[in-house]
């Protein structure tokens, strides 16, 4: 996106995606011809994102040139080029999930801080760690919760696009990934951990995490097979029905599968007897399918799951011997009768074994559902598939720790080089390689590996990836987060926040301060949560160069007060010094004698209540007028002498202070005494000494040659009146 200035670039065209320039600024193969027009590229980087400002511009200066030497109009543009890390249509994502990372921060603390303490301060002995231990798995375990929601609501986002772009795909990709990843963890290491879930089986929360993160088969194409279906030999000659029904066995849809068919049962036409007889079985069988309870013990199910399972090892011996044997003759007129009206029969191969696709179907659907490994592998199209109807059917009471044997096993009947990214991160999750987890997401995501690491590290199972990794991951992975939303003009904010919660070491801290440092300040009011954001993360060095900065533009803009409140602020003593010297410097010039600085002062002192010498001596000079004004000469000439003996006055406004005080030595009271008259001497010695005896009159001082001796005739006079006096 282009500006209308970035440093000292002038830019012509407004909002313009330069990117990728067509036609770009230096053509290949064009070298020889720039290096002869005297042309070459210059570019500025920007403090804070990834983008630059493209120019071209002469290798040679312009004296240097011949004089017919071309001007190309193109030359005199100058694109700013900036790559989007962060697209805008995340930005509701990256809030929501921000705001629930801030949360878990601040409840993890307040967790692991002893809740009760008695008299003498020691932890209350009642809260048992296990009691903190369930709270910390329990809140962890919602904020889980919380971040998934974040994800399926962009999906949802994404998916109501008014457009299917290339853009919108992939980001549905990315967010349905991160998902993906997300719910194996919590189910791993969240779900099984709660109290009683140790011992519980990983299976049903397996398979539904694969069924929702994979769904297959789909839904809709069982819709489309029923619609085509009006009968039940139709729907039996549908080429897509026995394929769809294995994969409904293999992800556990056994109700489903029961359902169509018995749909397929009553067909006369489109599949033998057998076919339709075994199918009213095998569907009765899949109804009965064991699932396991809270209540039920493991004796229990593994009962009840070996009586099923040798019903359906009975079934398929019966199946098989009907695929493998000759077509048997009709035993009962009933039966010959039946066979005689199926157009569809069932043939006999070259072997003599029967012929019939649809048996074969289905003894293969019993095969996998009794746990064969073989049929299991043979119907799998993607490991998934595999692992949970592995995990169905051959181990349904299998627990988190065996799934990284289960995996290995699984993930070797497939080309892993073939594998996805995605495909690659799961595994690493299923066998507990958490190391390559962490990169394998990381390359998915920025936010996924962040955010992960996070986890992982309130989890207790980050320390297998400090082991391996050079730096901390945790930390590594939230600034590299930090440093990506940083580069998005509206996030950092957020970017800050990130960094700042990278971890307990200086890294963190130390990038923050310098990306603090380094943010455009558009306005007061940007600067002001800047400055809040500073003071929150207690980033002292990077606050004191921000109001310096505030500073300095407020005294070109002529807001002398503010710039004296930001230089306060941050502690710099010379500038506020410099501008005071102008505010007095301003009030000698205007030779109205008005001190127009006042309520300059009175802000500045009210806003920041610092204590600066030029600050204090502007103050009760004010006072000194204000006392003279109102017609009380001795406690001005009081406020007067103690300006001039306290050092707090600039050395180039004592003389001015000193004629000053010549009314009140003239005056008709007796304001100084005999003390205070060599003092005013002596401080007017001073002054001769170091800045010679003559001074310029058009400097705009006051102190004149001819002043400082009446100044001098002055003091003789009150000398002489004071020793009367005493």
């Amino acid at each position: 996106m282009s500006r209308k200035k970035t440093d000292r670039f002038v830019v012509l065209r407004e909002k313009e995606a330069a990117l990728h320039l067509s036609p770009g600024l230096f053509p290949a193969g064009t070298a020889e011809e720039w290096t002869a027009e005297n042309r070459t590229l210059i570019f500025s980087t920007h403090p804070l994102n990834n983008g630059c400002a493209l120019a071209v511009a002469g290798k040679k200066t312009r004296e240097h040139l011949a004089e017919d030497n071309r001007v190309f109009e193109q030359d005199e543009k100058v694109y700013v080029c900036r790559m989007e890390t962060v697209p805008d249509e995340r930005l509701p994502f990256i809030y929501d999930s921000h705001a629930v990372f801030v949360s878990l921060q601040k409840m993890m603390r307040a967790i692991k801080e002893p809740e009760d303490t008695d008299a003498a301060g020691h932890a209350n002995a009642t809260t048992a760690s296990g009691e903190r231990a369930t709270a910390d798995i329990t809140s962890l375990l919602q904020t889980s919760a919380l971040y998934r929601e974040a994800m399926l609501r962009q999906v949802r986002v994404l998916q109501e696009a008014p457009r299917e772009t290339e853009f919108i795909l992939s980001e549905m990709d990315v967010f349905q990934a991160m998902h993906a990843v997300w719910h194996l963890v919590e189910i791993i290491y969240l779900t099984t951990n709660m109290p009683g879930g140790l011992s519980a089986p990983i299976v049903p929360h397996f398979m539904g995490w694969l069924n929702f993160n994979f769904p297959a088969p789909l839904a809709e194409d069982g819709q489309r097979i029923l619609a085509d279906g009006l009968s039940a030999d139709d729907l039996a000659a549908n080429p897509n029905l026995w394929p769809y029904l294995k994969k409904l066995a293999l992800r556990g849809h056994v109700t489903t599968m029961a359902n169509m068919l018995d749909r397929i049962a009553p067909a006369k036409t489109s599949v033998s007897a057998s076919v339709a007889r075994w199918a009213r079985e095998v569907a009765r069988i899949a109804r009965a399918m064991p699932l396991g309870s809270d209540e039920e013990t493991a004796g229990s199910f593994n009962a009840r799951w070996r009586l099923w399972n040798g019903e359906l090892q009975s079934t398929a011996t019966a199946i098989r011997s009907l695929v493998a044997s000759p077509s048997p003759s009709p035993s009962s007129k009933e039966e010959e009768e039946e066979e005689a009206a199926t157009t569809t029969t069932t043939t006999t191969n070259a072997d003599g074994a029967s012929d019939d696709p649809a048996l074969e179907s289905l003894y293969s659907i019993v095969e996998a559902m009794r746990g064969d490994a073989t049929a299991i592998s043979a119907q799998s199209e993607t490991w998934q598939d595999m692992m949970g109807a592995t995990l169905l059917y051959s181990e349904p009471t299998a627990q988190a720790d065996r799934l990284p044997t289960l995996a290995a096993e699984v993930v070797d009947e497939f080309q892993t080089h073939e594998f996805a990214i995605l495909d690659r991160t799961l595994v690493a999750l299923l066998r507990h390689e958490l190391p390559e987890f962490l990169v394998y997401s990381s390359q998915i995501d920025a936010w996924l590996s962040a955010h992960m690491s996070d986890m992982m590290d309130h989890i207790n199972i980050l320390g297998v990836c400090r082991r391996v990794f050079a730096v901390e991951p945790r930390e590594h992975y939230i600034i590299e987060l930090g440093e990506v939303y940083m580069s998005h003009e509206d996030l950092w904010r957020v970017g800050l926040e990130y960094l700042g919660m990278s971890g307990g070491s200086s890294a963190g801290a130390a990038v923050m301060e310098e990306y603090a440092m380094r943010i455009p300040l558009e306005s007061d009011r940007k600067a002001e949560q800047v400055l809040r954001t500073c003071a929150t993360h207690n980033l002292q060095r990077a606050a004191d160069r921000i109001h310096r900065q505030l500073g300095r533009q407020k005294w070109q803009q002529g807001r002398l007060g503010a710039a004296i409140t930001h230089f306060a602020q941050a502690r710099d003593h010379r500038s506020i010094g410099l501008v005071c010297d102008q505010l007095w410097t301003a009030y000698l010039e205007s030779g109205s004698g008005d001190l127009t600085y006042g309520p300059t002062i009175d802000g500045v002192l009210a806003a920041t209540g610092v204590r600066h010498d030029r600050l204090d001596f502007l103050s009760r000079y004010r006072d000194f007028h204000t006392c003279y004004g109102a017609g009380d000469p001795v406690a001005a000439g009081r406020i007067l002498l103690a300006i001039i003996t306290a050092g707090i006055a600039p050395p180039h406004a004592v003389p001015d202070l000193l004629v000053d005080a010549i009314p009140l030595l003239e005056g008709d009271a007796l304001v100084f005494s005999a003390d205070d008259t060599f003092e005013l001497l002596r401080r007017a010695e001073e002054e001769k000494r170091a800045h010679g005896s003559r001074r310029d009159t058009d400097n705009g001082d006051k102190g004149t040659d001819s002043e400082m001796s009446v100044f001098s005739v002055a003091c003789a006079r009150n000398l002489a009146r004071a020793f009367v006096a005493a």
